[in-house]
C-alpha cells in the first residue's frame, strides 16, 4: 500500500516521516496524498489556458477549426478542438508537442515549498532544480505519447549521473486515472541498476522513444498510480516505469519535474538547473523565473 498523508495542504506541509523514507528507498516510489494546493498549480494552469487560446485562435484563422470550444474546461477543451481540427494534431503539433518553458507558472510549482520539503525529506537542503522537466499534454486516443517501460536516467547520460539520486516528481494537472493514461510503475526496480534500452516502438505514429522490451522486464510488481489534483507521486530515476494509452476524452496534463543535490552530476551538463534551496548559499537561490532565465545567457 502506498503512503497517503492527509493534511491541511499549507506551505509546511509535506515533510515526510521516517517510515516514508523508508518505503521510497525500499520501493523507488511514493504517492502523498492531497498534499499540493491549488495556488501551486494554478499560475501554470493559466498560462497553459492561454495557451489553448492561441493555439485554437490560430486554427481559426487558418481556417482549419470553426469554432473555439471558449465554454469548454481545461481538462477538455484541447481535446474538443483537435478533434474538430481538419488539419490532424495540428494543435498539439505545432504548440504542445515539447514543454519547457521557463515561465513564471512553471517557476512557481518547481520552487513550491511543499515540493521543496518532500525532496529535503529525501536529498538535504541542497536542492537543484534538476535542468530536466516536462509539461505534457497526453491527448486522447494519442498513440505517439505512449511511451514504452523505461528509467528516467536512460534519457541523461549514465556515465556522468550514475550516482545521483535524482527526485521526480509527477504531478497531474487534472484527474490522472487508468482511463487518462496515468503512470504504471515497477515497485523496486530501482534496485536492478540500469537496464538495456533497445527497444523502439515500431507503432506508426510513435515518436520511436527507446525503452526496454517486455520481455527483459524484471519480475516486479505492478503500481498503477491513479493520482487525483494534488496528489504527487514520487519515484527515482532509476525506477521502471511506462505511461498508460490515454483512452479517455480528456487531456491528461501532468508535469514531471526533477531534483538533485547541488554539485552532483545531472546528467544534462550542457543545460543549467537553478538553485531551489539552500542552507550553504541562500544568495544563490532564484527567486523569480527571470532568475533562472539569467542562467541561460
Amino acid at each position: 500500500m502506498e503512503a497517503s498523508l492527509t493534511n491541511n495542504r499549507s506551505e509546511d506541509s509535506g515533510w515526510l516521516t521516517p517510515q516514508q523514507v523508508e518505503q521510497f528507498k525500499d520501493d523507488g516510489l511514493l504517492i502523498i496524498r492531497d498534499i499540493l494546493p491549488p495556488e501551486a498549480m494554478q499560475p501554470l494552469i493559466d498560462e497553459l489556458m492561454q495557451k489553448v487560446d492561441v493555439a485554437i485562435d490560430e486554427a481559426v484563422k487558418s481556417g482549419v477549426l470553426d469554432q473555439n470550444f471558449e465554454d469548454a474546461p481545461f481538462p477538455t477543451r484541447l481535446a474538443l478542438a483537435e478533434r474538430a481540427c481538419s488539419d490532424h494534431d495540428r494543435l498539439w503539433d505545432n504548440y504542445f508537442r515539447d514543454q519547457k518553458p521557463r515561465s513564471h507558472g512553471i517557476f512557481v510549482l518547481r520552487s513550491f515549498s511543499v515540493l521543496l520539503n518532500i525532496v529535503e525529506s529525501l536529498i538535504g537542503p541542497e536542492i537543484l532544480a534538476h535542468p530536466q522537466f516536462n509539461i505534457r499534454a497526453k491527448m486522447p486516443g494519442q498513440q505517439s505519447t505512449v511511451i514504452p517501460w523505461h528509467q528516467d536516467l536512460a534519457y541523461l547520460v549514465p556515465e556522468e549521473a550514475g550516482e545521483t539520486l535524482v527526485v521526480n516528481l509527477w504531478i497531474p494537472l487534472v484527474r490522472s486515472y487508468t482511463e487518462h493514461g496515468c503512470m504504471q510503475l515497477l515497485r523496486g526496480s530501482h534496485r536492478l541498476g540500469l537496464l538495456p534500452h533497445d527497444y523502439q516502438d515500431q507503432t506508426p505514429g510513435h515518436t520511436g522513444s527507446k525503452g526496454i522490451a517486455v520481455a527483459d522486464l524484471p519480475d516486479c510488481e505492478i503500481v498503477t498510480a491513479e493520482l487525483d489534483v494534488g496528489d504527487v507521486l514520487v519515484t527515482t530515476e532509476r525506477l521502471i516505469h511506462r505511461g498508460l494509452p490515454n483512452s479517455s476524452d480528456i487531456v491528461r496534463w501532468s508535469v514531471d519535474t526533477r531534483y538533485s543535490q547541488i554539485g552532483l552530476p545531472t546528467g544534462r551538463e550542457s543545460v543549467p538547473g537553478f538553485v531551489a534551496r539552500s542552507c550553504n548559499q541562500p544568495e544563490s537561490v532564484s527567486k523569480t523565473y527571470q532568475d533562472w532565465n539569467r542562467l541561460f545567457l
